[in-house]
């Protein structure tokens, strides 16, 4: 299917390691306008320090981005932008390309301040709140200018990303996306408070988790706001018994996590998006899940048999460090590591003691 194609000719050419842009301070006027993009070299994509030039070009000295921070794969970009004094002008026009910008505010942007141009014609909206969202079209020409306080989200998604997704589940691909600017959407909001961490400690995510948080942000965004909606059809079935013993030989190979969607997928002869649901329908979670539960059942064992430190089971069980074992595993166990192995030491102990007392001989 197309879907894998894409998946596994992209993400084996690029190493899967997230990238972090960092820019903070000004970004000075320029004189690079849409003009540029005429030029022989494919102008860089927006998202990231590109996104910050863009939004500073046509600024006055004074005006400068607070913060931009950002992760960038292939498949989805995500940039953060903060600018405690607005963009008071209107900002430069962004370079064609066959992509869309998701934006999401984290701050409430005035009302009747905030000024739109879409290949010319002008807009003036309305209340932005927080966890308001919108769709640019970057095939589109468009400029904005908001002068009070910014903290917003963007999400770059490729129109590939979204036509390997529709493809994947046997679907009309959308033409495109579209909301009235400001939408309340409270599935984007949360997903965005899930991965803010990430644009500061990349280091926290494996790739399997940011494959799986590309799915469900662009399931969503097909789904609610795809201009074409069709019905994604339900798979009844799961793996076969062979693909469940292959997946599970290549998670406990990989306890770190560093082991993509695409892999598992092309390992089970499987597009995608099909061994997602799959996966799920078999073993009752998403793989990321999967994996962290395997982790945790495998520190537990070595928790009790055996007198291996923290560290020492942290690094045998995949985590980064013994901060990250004990997190995740009250997380889901409910207890910090050194408390569970305390109790379940004391349990065996008296399970010793009671089958030593009813082996000996009554008098």
């Amino acid at each position: 299917m197309r879907g894998n194609r894409w998946y596994s000719s992209s993400l084996s050419k690029v190493t899967g390691r997230l990238l972090l842009e960092v820019a903070v301070k000004k970004t000075h006027t320029g004189e690079q306008n849409r003009n540029s993009a005429h030029s022989h070299e494919a102008p860089a994509s927006a998202h990231g320090a590109q996104m910050a030039k863009y939004f500073t070009m046509n600024q006055p000295p004074n005006v400068a981005l607070d913060s931009v921070v950002s992760v960038v794969r292939p498949q989805l970009a995500i940039t953060r932008l903060i600018a405690r004094s607005g963009i008071p002008e209107r900002t430069a026009s962004i370079p064609s390309e066959k992509a869309y910008v998701v934006s999401v505010h984290l701050n409430h942007a005035n009302s009747g301040e905030w000024e739109l141009w879409t290949d010319g014609k002008y807009t003036k909206t309305g209340a932005w709140p927080v966890g308001g969202v919108a769709m640019c079209d970057l095939e589109s020409n468009t400029s904005i200018r908001n002068p009070g306080p910014i903290d917003w989200v963007h999400f770059h998604v490729p129109r590939a990303t979204l036509d390997s997704l529709t493809d994947d589940a046997e679907t009309t691909r959308i033409k495109r996306l579209h909301c009235v600017y400001g939408t309340p959407d409270p599935t984007v909001y949360h997903l965005t408070q899930l991965i803010l961490p990430c644009l500061s400690r990349p280091e926290m995510f494996s790739q399997l988790f940011m494959d799986s948080f590309t799915m469900m942000i662009c399931s969503h965004l097909v789904g609610r706001y795809g201009r074409i909606r069709e019905t994604i059809p339900q798979f009844k079935g799961g793996l076969a018994s062979w693909q469940k013993r292959r997946v599970e030989e290549l998670f406990q190979e990989h306890l770190d996590g560093e082991l993509k969607l695409a892999t598992l997928a092309e390992e089970c002869r499987l597009s995608v998006s099909h061994f997602a649901r799959s996966f799920r329908r078999s073993f009752g979670t998403s793989a990321h899940r999967y994996l962290i539960l395997h982790r945790i059942e495998i520190a537990k064992v070595l928790l009790s048999e055996t007198n291996s430190s923290l560290v020492e089971i942290a690094a045998q069980t995949g985590f980064s460090d013994q901060a990250a074992l004990t997190r995740t595993f009250a997380n889901v166990v409910g207890a910090t590591p050194g408390k569970w192995r305390r109790e379940h030491s004391r349990r065996r102990i008296f399970v010793e003691i009671s089958k030593r007392q009813s082996l000996q001989p009554r008098q």
